[in-house]
């Protein structure tokens, strides 16, 4: 009996104080409350979402490119080399020689930096944002690809004009007065094998061993032409 008059005075109680019966139950927590459609979708799209597939191609697009970047430079460099070595003195096809063979070991120095180097190496200096690091950063994850160009390409075209160049150089020296064609015609063409083979052996112990100033240098050289995104 105190029971049913406690429950007739507590309906009582609220009754008068016009508080509706909704109210008096708590109100349920954010965890507890269902997630939405839209929110269901975006969180199924992320756990769909898969790394980009490269294309089964790639290695075809990549040999025909450098098809035609090797057709192009061979073209460029023949033509200049042609121009500045034709009916010009011996001194000026030494001078053509020596910059062939300048460029041919400082490409083939380039590529064993670039490739001998993590792109670890410049996270730190591109979160300080200073010039140069990221584009270091890019040439290190494309270190594959920029070694092809600068030692395969580059060098092999600067070893094909240095032998016409070198045959030029023949050609002055035998109309100098020199019997044997055939022996300075051997004799410059080895002479050009072995300063750029014995170079490239010489340089690319300083290639590995400061490949990080090597790479940053190149990369820093590169904004002048092309600012960094």
């Amino acid at each position: 009996m105190e029971n049913e008059d406690n429950q007739q005075n507590l309906q009582e109680a609220l009754s008068d104080a016009d508080v509706p019966p909704s109210e008096l139950t708590p109100a349920p927590s954010a965890e507890a409350l269902p997630v939405c459609g839209e929110d269901k979708a975006k969180t199924k799209k992320k756990k769909k979402q898969k790394p980009k597939k490269k294309h089964k191609n790639a290695w075809l697009i990549w040999g025909v490119s450098v098809f035609f970047l090797s057709f192009a430079l061979t073209v460029v460099f023949s033509f200049l080399t042609e121009i500045s070595v034709k009916s010009s003195p011996a001194y000026v096809c030494i001078i053509v020689l020596f910059v062939l063979l300048v460029l041919n070991i400082g490409c083939d120095v380039l590529a064993n930096a670039i490739i001998s180097i993590s792109p670890e190496a410049f996270h730190a200096m591109a979160s300080n944002k200073i010039k140069g690091a990221k584009r270091a950063v890019t040439f290190c994850r494309n270190a594959t690809k920029l070694s092809s160009i600068f030692a395969d390409v580059i060098g092999d075209i600067c070893g094909i004009v240095s032998g016409a160049a070198g045959a030029a150089l023949v050609i002055h020296v035998a109309t100098i007065g020199t019997t044997g064609e055939l022996i300075a015609s051997i004799g410059i063409s080895a002479a050009i094998g072995a300063l750029t083979v014995g170079g490239k052996a010489i340089f690319k112990h300083f290639a590995v061993k400061f490949n990080k100033q090597i790479v940053f240098g190149f990369a820093k050289f590169t904004t002048v032409f092309k600012k960094e995104r």
